[in-house]
């Protein structure tokens, strides 16, 4: 197989490449592009229904023959993991070549139960039974911690999701580090920071306060928060690595390449950047500029909520309006399977 941009770009820097959210064809330009790992959320469905409806309601359609009296949040949960199956059956080749390091498919438990660590323990059994290779996701709150410790302990690669600042990549390094010490075995962590949601979270913001602030700025806001987090990550020699999620523009890709990084991309980013072929060059340690950094302290107080250390307590990281707003977008994105259920019911 000739070797594509994100394959130099592994090869040379380290960076890794995943595809978010993929179709059909997404997974398959992934394979041949140097992915090594799909990752999905919720809103995963939503996204195939815009793109492959009929295998969306082919999957109800299977899923509702032996549905019996199952509420229809299970039922929505059973078309996630159908969904994810596809993509995890492709890159099973990959897992076993590499040996357990790349090929990992990930999968995101119902976001209504968040707060429930029972409920995330049992899901996540349910979750080990679709293949190996499967990779799964807790939220960076306290119960998400606990969760990932667990798993870690168990010897399950997991990501940290839903992650925005210093302090949630610091909490939930720390429980894999936990997890690793109860075990031999060593599974692999990946650790979000969400540079285009947060950078959308802060224009949203902005406008409702009536806040001026320039589209270059609230770029740097996100790309920023990722870099303080990757700073930490190489001081303290963390096992868990930075997962840089939520790209909105090549630039989120450009300006965080770097060693023991790994980013998720859409299928159109990762189609772009293949075309483009941008110069390979390590960004992730650059600077932000010192004016920029200043402009956004002054007019977001969650700006220095995410980049400082200590300026969260564990406690208020399911409170944190970035946080908030992702979980109200899964919580859509299951009622959108839902509601596609209860029209074929």
């Amino acid at each position: 197989m000739p070797s594509s941009y994100f394959h130099e770009v592994h090869e040379q820097v380290g960076t890794e490449l995943w595809v978010n959210n993929p179709a059909l064809p997404e997974i398959e330009l992934g394979l041949a592009s140097g992915a090594v790992g799909i990752a999905s959320n919720p809103r995963y469905i939503a996204t195939l229904l815009a793109a492959e409806p009929e295998f969306v309601h082919r999957t109800i359609d299977e899923i509702l023959i032996h549905a019996g009296t199952q509420d229809d949040q299970r039922l929505a949960m059973e078309v996630i993991q159908q969904a994810v199956s596809r993509p995890l059956k492709m890159f099973h080749d990959l897992y076993r070549e590499s040996g357990g390091r790349y090929g990992h498919v990930a999968i995101q438990g119902n976001p209504f139960k968040n707060d429930d660590l029972t409920a995330m323990l049992e899901e996540a059994e349910q979750f080990r039974e679709l293949g190996e290779n499967i990779i799964i996701k807790q939220p960076a709150t306290v119960e998400g911690a606990l969760a990932l410790e667990e798993f870690t302990a168990r010897g399950w690669s997991t990501i940290g999701t839903m992650s925005f600042s210093v302090d949630q990549y610091i909490h939930m390094a720390e429980a894999h580090r936990r997890g690793l010490q109860r075990t031999s075995k060593k599974p692999r962590c990946l650790i979000t920071m969400l540079p285009g949601m947060f950078s959308e979270y802060l224009a949203e913001d902005a406008a409702q306060r009536g806040v001026e602030v320039s589209d270059a700025a609230l770029l740097e806001a996100g790309i920023h928060t990722t870099r303080a987090a990757y700073k930490i990550y190489r001081e303290r020699n963390y096992e868990a690595m930075i997962l840089s999620a939520g790209a909105r523009s090549m630039a989120h890709w450009t300006e965080l390449v770097g060693p023991g990084v790994a980013m998720t991309l859409s299928g159109k980013l990762t189609e772009s950047l293949v075309k483009e072929s941008p110069p390979i060059e390590t960004r992730i340690e650059a600077s932000t500029p010192r004016e920029t950094i200043d402009e956004l302290r002054q007019k977001f107080p969650d700006f220095v909520k995410a980049c400082d250390l200590g300026a969260m307590v564990s406690e208020h990281f399911r409170s944190y309006g970035p946080f908030v707003r992702f979980q109200h977008s899964l919580a859509d994105g299951l009622q959108i399977i839902i509601k596609e259920i209860r029209t074929k019911r």
